[in-house]
Parts: structure tokens; sequence; C-alpha cells
């Protein structure tokens, strides 16, 4: 999903998704932030599956959780 930094995607993204831990004792919280260039056809939502699918995919713990914080944007000042 991530490009070299020479070479980013057209949009940033920011994702914060909590998940209960194991036993009910508290919760584990990750933020996971990056570029990519979503497909022409997609809308902001087909964005949102496909980095939250990610994100599970590469950290599969918080595979399920709650997102606490989504952000996509433009990736230019």
């Amino acid at each position: 999903m991530s490009q070299a930094p020479d070479k980013q995607g057209t949009h940033h993204f920011i994702l914060t998704v909590q998940k209960p831990l194991p036993g009910g004792n508290g919760f584990a919280v990750a933020d996971w932030s990056g570029w990519f260039t979503p497909d022409p056809t997609w809308t902001r939502h087909d964005a949102f599956l496909h980095i939250k699918k990610t994100h599970a995919e590469q950290n599969p713990i918080f595979a399920g959780g709650s997102v606490l914080f989504f952000s996509l944007e433009h990736n230019q000042l």
C-alpha cells in the first residue's frame, strides 16, 4: 500500500483502531498512517474499507476492532 517516499500516492490516511484485550484486561489501540492512490472509481467508503481490511491483514490482533478515528485527504499541501 505504501510506496517509496519519492513516489507517494495521491491520498494520505490515518486510522486508529481499538480492540478489547483477551480476558477483559483493558484495550489495545493502534494508529496507522500512510499513503496510496485509490482506484479512480472508488468512493471514500471504498477506500475506508480497503484501508481497514489491509490494516487487519497486517495486524490480525486488531481484526474486528472498533475504528476510533479515520481521515483520508489528498496528499498535498
